[in-house]
């Protein structure tokens, strides 16, 4: 098959002599080994190590050197990692790229028809990250359970403390605070003395010792305290993890350039760990990615496309990266927060005409455009703040009035 260029730059590569397809399962792979003018291998393979070595004599015997497989859960990665070691190339790809006929459905099919797309061109790879990255991205996506863990154990704190109308959750504004945890910890151990406790506040929260008098009157029991103290322990030990974690992060933050960590930063909304998350997810570099679009694509903010019969439905945004696009919106939510920003400006111009979900995934996918160009190192991110924004979209109304005085 020769190749074929049109003008959404769609390529086929040619046709190759010999590819294999696997279909990958917890218990079972299913082999489907294809050489041209000759009758299609098809075998199933266990998933023990032993098994996985099996797999990759047959296909070095059959002088394999392109396999193709789906990025099914967690169970490709051992034999990707395996056969790449051989010198395989393996295509990864997403499975809902490479859907076969509903109904029409076993594991040997799969297996064949993952073949017959990689032998025709008609996979695209998906991006897989080095062994490093894989590794730094573990790191910070473990931090982010552990402290989501934490502010579950908080709730389940203000829930314990509440049932005995305790109310310190209606006081302090947030309950991971010095004054906060310090009163907890005294009411666990025993401490019955509402001045006591009272004068565990700090800072602002002095100023409300007469609500928080109020707020700590209530009748706590010993089987109370026993569940705040393990609670407490729980969050303990959920941070002594972090700090651990974080040591292990600034082993892979070193290797990257701070200066572009720095000119990260730079970008309203994106804070220290923010950064290591899209550093982790993303990489050092964008050379996966052939252009933003795609990235935002990749991540999960971009908007889907359905259009049929010259008719376009609403859709929402495709799945993305799960990690990348939740820390994505947590930075465009810091930004239009942000007092006198040009974020702040482009989200309430873009509430004006959609809903406040919908604004913000779409300031979330401007911030993911930024974000390529500052790793490719093609931009350096600028503040212009809110009149900037303002004095761009006068001029966009006159331009739009201009031209349509000139069609009429």
């Amino acid at each position: 098959m020769e190749q074929i260029q049109t003008k959404a730059n769609m390529h086929f590569r040619p046709q190759m002599e010999r590819a294999a397809g696997i279909d990958v399962h917890r218990e079972k792979l299913a082999v489907c080994i294809y050489i041209r003018d000759q009758e299609n291998k098809e075998q199933d393979y266990g998933t023990f190590t032993c098994d996985l070595e099996h797999v990759r004599d047959d296909l070095l015997k059959d002088h394999i050197q392109d396999v193709i497989m789906e990025s099914t859960g967690i169970y490709w990665i051992a034999l990707c990692t395996l056969l790449m070691a051989a010198g395989i190339r393996v295509t990864v790809v997403n499975p809902k790229f490479v859907k076969n006929m509903p109904k029409e459905k076993t594991d040997k099919k799969d297996a064949r028809w993952l073949c017959k797309l990689l032998v025709n061109g008609l996979v695209r790879n998906s991006f897989i990250a080095s062994e490093d990255q894989r590794a730094f991205r573990d790191l910070c996506r473990m931090r982010t359970k552990y402290s989501n863990h934490m502010s579950q154990t908080r709730n389940r704190i203000v829930k314990n403390l509440e049932r005995r109308n305790i109310k310190l959750r209606s006081v302090v504004s947030n309950m991971n605070t010095v004054s906060a945890m310090a009163i907890v910890k005294a009411i666990a151990e025993g401490e019955t003395d509402i001045e006591k406790l009272v004068s565990l506040c700090k800072t602002k929260l002095k100023k409300k010792s007469e609500q928080m008098r109020k707020a700590l009157v209530g009748v706590i029991t010993d089987h109370d305290r026993m569940m705040l103290k393990g609670l407490l322990a729980d969050i303990d030990h959920y941070q002594k993890q972090v700090e651990k974690i974080e040591e292990q992060i600034h082993t892979h933050t070193d290797k990257i350039n701070n200066g572009l960590i720095e000119n990260l930063r730079q970008i309203k909304g994106i804070g220290e760990q923010s950064a290591q998350i899209i550093l982790a997810e993303i990489g050092d570099n964008v050379k996966p990615f052939a252009t933003a679009d795609k990235l935002a694509a990749w991540t999960g903010v971009a908007p889907g496309n359905k259009e049929s019969a010259g008719k376009k439905f609403y859709t929402g945004t495709r799945d993305g990266n799960v990690y990348l696009r939740t820390a994505l919106i947590q930075v465009a939510w810091a930004a239009v927060r942000t007092k006198n920003s040009y974020w702040r400006a482009l989200y309430y111009h873009l509430t004006k005409r959609m809903p406040m979900g919908k604004a913000i995934v779409a300031v979330a996918r401007k911030l993911v455009k930024i974000i390529y160009k500052v790793i490719k190192g093609t931009k350096t991110y600028v503040e212009y703040g809110m009149d900037y924004f303002m004095q761009r979209l006068q001029q966009r109304i006159a331009q739009r009035h201009k031209h349509e005085a000139k069609t009429i």
